[in-house]
Order: C-alpha cells, then structure tokens, then sequence
C-alpha cells in the first residue's frame, strides 16, 4: 500500500474552472437594521475541505485484519466530520478501470474558520481485491479535495462460519460448559468455581469475572449483545437467569423440559429476539419468548447438541464428538451438517461450548481442556476477478478441481464431482493464494470449483459436502 500526502491530485483552487461557491451578498435595498443583524448573526459558512496526509493501516491486510483510515483534513468551516466509506468498482478517475474508492464526508459546521480535523475510520474486514485507488473528501455532497492511494488485500481468513477447521487456539486448566461470544470479549462458564469468566479471544487472558447465578451450574449461556442468559442446573427444577456483566440477576425463569427427564438446556442461543435452547437426550430445539417466559415451539434435532450460538444465516450447533451444523431457527427448519471430524482435524474431541463473534468460531474442547479457534476453509471468487483460496496454516496444503455440473451425479452414499468426465486440477497441493484458470465453460455448460485440505502427513480428506450432508468425491483423483 502506497500512502500520499501533500498536495498531489488536488484541484487547482486558483483555476477559474475549479468549483467555486457563491458568496452571500446583502441587497441594496434591505433596511440597515437588518443588516446589521446579518452581521451580528452570521449563517455557517459553506465548508471547504481539502486532504492535508492519510494512511491506511495494515500496511499488508489480508480478509482477516480490519483496515483502518487515519487522516489529518483542512476544513474552512469548522470540523463536522460525517463519515467515511470505502468501495471497489470503476471510478472515472481511473479512466474508468476498477479500484478502490474512500469517500470522507464533512458538512458545515457552527463556525466559518479555518480548523485541522483529525478522524479514524475502521473499515472492518475487506475482501480480496488489489489495484489503485481514490482519496475523496467531500463537503454537502461536492467533491473538493482527492489524493491517489494503492491498496492490496491478500487472502486471509474467511469471515463467516461454513465448514470450520482449527486455526488457533489456547489452553486453560478450567472446567468449561458453556460458551459465548459478548463485545470483543468470550464468556466462560467455570462450574468447578461456580464463575463465569470474561477472556481474550485471542490470548485467554483473564479480563473479568462474575459469580454464577442460581446453583452456579451454568449448562449454556447466551448473549443479546448487552446483557446474558444462562441455563442453570437448579436443584429442584432448571432455570434460565438473565444477568447483567455484573453479575446482578435481572430475571429468572423455570426452563422447559422434556418428561419425565428434568434436565437444563445444553446450549443456548439468543437470535433477533428469541431465546433457543438445546435439549441433549432426546435431541430437541426449543424456542423461548424471554420476555414472556412463554416456550413458542419446539422440534427434533439431527443430534445431541451441547454447543449453540447464533449466525447471520441461523443457529451454528456442535455436538460434543465434533459435528456441527447450522441449524434452521424455525418450526420447519432444516439442520445441515457442516463438518465432522475428519473436516476439522479435531481428535477425540468433547465439545461443550461454541461461540460466534462475527468473524469466526471458537469451541471448548474439554478432552484437550483447550480453546480452539475455527475459521473457515474458503474458495472465492475476488473483487478483481480472481479466483483465491485460503490456506489456514503452513502445515496443510490444498487442492483445487474445476469440473463441469453436467459430469456431476449423486450416488446412494456421495456426490461424484467427476462421474462422467475427469475433473482438472488447477492446484495440487498448493499454497493458497491465486488461482489460475484461463478456461471459459462451453455454450451452454456451467463450471463449478471446490478445495480440500491435505494434512502434513499428505492425508486428503473430501471436496467438503453437500447441503443433504453427502460428502463431494472426485473419483478420477484430479489432483493425486
């Protein structure tokens, strides 16, 4: 990434040609008095705005490092700074090729004199894409100022949650059963202290603790972004509490069952307003008002899920041997399995907590008494048109096949991604990064692109699943 500062590609405000605002003048004919007024009671002046240094921050981002603005503006009208946004597409000032666009907004402000305006924009996570880019700060909508910039992100990890392999981690000598993600922080559910602990997802380190409510048996907990919900083993019936960071109680309520058994939820969830909850044995789904207390449905679930959170696209559920699934938050929703033990690499495992931060996923995985953090395993077609693929650590590598949907078939226990063709393989074994494919599909025909991790050891495991849950097999070993 370049930064600029200074005046390059600024217009020239001396231009007569340059955009040029009208001054207010007063009319001849307006009494005194009321000029006078004009003049005690100036109106806002018009601002101007012009870019006096920038920097975009990393230097080197990838999909997983959010990309911040940091700049210094000159505005003739006080700093009333709106916002910024950033984009990719064609910009004219780029002869109409694609690059990157970042907008600064300012407006009027209260007083017409000259003021240095420092802001900070987090763009958050980008995706891939490379090339040049704009600068553009604009006053009530009119672009005054811009400065040229170039901007690479690399691949990285993938935002979201489809298929989770490990990817980092921690461990700590607690005894962990329940798990959620609140504001840059993990909530820990500790049943041999009867705590719930407040962590670094990155490091574990230890930043607040409240004491559990009810017994201190904590099963599943939940957040709704201020306060949480905890399912709790009481002594005589299973409760739900709602607490605040604190720790205070602010409601509390018996949890459903399912006769004659008079267990707690395993895992909890809280999405767009409701409360779900995982009953282990039989596998059920519950969906509660929590303002109400009142239990609005529930249905069977494909296992015993101990592990629950929320996702964009639904619930994200894993049971303790390392299955998960996202799982439809409705009456007549569909579970599909998203990975199971030979996707994710994890042995052994018995996972007791799950969590959803936004960006990745991260389990309790009590056989390892560990913290792992999981992040997708992606193929994607970038913002500049290239085809990327993310490798999630040095001791894998990854294959990549191209195929035809025509040559496709389903069989009784999997999907033939190459039944009556052979698939090509556009990287075998690779790094991850770019992925090249000159080829256009016939008139006609659909082409369709799929990865697999290959272990230090150079074992393979499938091109992921389908949404029935059939594992993707390329039988003519593309890539071998």
């Amino acid at each position: 990434m370049r930064t600029m500062s200074g005046p390059v590609g600024r217009k020239d405000r001396s231009d007569p040609g340059a955009h040029a605002r009208p001054r207010r003048r007063a009319s001849l004919g307006v009494p005194i008095l009321c000029t006078l007024f004009a003049v005690l009671t100036p109106t806002p002046a018009l601002a101007t705005v012009t870019i006096e240094s920038f920097s975009l921050s990393p230097a080197s981002p990838n999909t997983g490092d959010p990309v911040i603005l940091s700049g210094t503006f000159q505005s003739t009208s006080s700093c009333n700074f709106i916002d910024a946004s950033i984009g990719f597409g064609p910009q004219p000032e780029l002869g109409g090729q694609s690059g990157w666009a970042i907008t600064v907004d300012f407006r009027d402000g209260a007083m017409p004199v000259i003021s240095t305006c420092p802001i900070e924009k987090n763009f958050g996570t980008l995706q891939v894409a490379a090339g040049d880019g704009i600068l553009r700060a604009r006053s009530n909508g009119i672009v005054d100022d811009v400065m040229p910039f170039t901007l690479a992100i690399a691949p990285g990890p993938a935002p979201g949650w489809e298929g989770p392999v490990p990817h980092g981690g921690f461990s700590e000598l607690w005894l962990i059963s329940a798990l959620t993600a609140v504001p840059n922080r993990l909530a820990m559910s500790d049943t041999q202290s009867r705590r719930i602990l407040l962590v670094d997802p990155g490091t574990g380190e230890l930043l607040d603790l409240i004491p559990s409510p009810g017994s201190g048996d904590v099963r599943g907990l939940a957040s709704d972004g201020t306060n949480l919900y905890a399912s709790v083993r009481d002594l005589n019936v299973p409760r739900i509490y709602k607490i605040d960071l604190l720790g205070r109680v602010l409601d509390v309520f018996p949890s459903p069952v399912i006769s004659p058994g008079n267990a707690p939820l395993e895992g909890l969830a809280f999405r767009n307003g409701v409360l779900y909850g995982s009953y282990e044995s039989p596998p059920r789904l519950f969906a509660i008002d929590p303002s109400t207390h009142q239990k609005l449905w529930d249905r069977a679930l494909p296992g015993g899920i101990t592990a629950l959170d929320a996702a964009p696209e639904g619930l994200l559920g894993a049971e303790p041997d390392g299955y998960f699934y996202l799982i439809g938050p409705s009456p007549t929703g569909v579970d599909i399995l998203l990975a199971d033990p030979i996707d994710t690499g994890i042995a052994n495992p018995n996972i007791t907590g799950l969590a959803y931060d936004g960006l990745g996923v991260y389990v309790w995985d009590a056989a390892t008494v560990s913290m792992l953090s999981m992040r997708t395993f992606a193929l994607w077609w970038a913002l500049d048109g290239t085809l990327q693929s993310y490798l999630p650590g040095s001791a894998l590598s990854v294959d990549v096949i191209r195929g035809d949907v025509g040559d496709t078939v389903q069989l009784a226990g999997y999907f033939d991604l190459a039944f009556f063709a052979p698939a090509r393989c556009l990287s075998g074994g690779g790094a991850g990064g770019p992925v090249v494919d000159p080829d256009d599909p016939p008139p006609g025909h659909a082409f369709f692109y799929v990865a697999r991790f290959i272990d230090a050891a150079g074992r393979q495991t499938s091109y992921g699943r389908t949404s029935d849950g059939f594992r993707r097999i390329d039988s003519s070993n593309a890539c071998p």
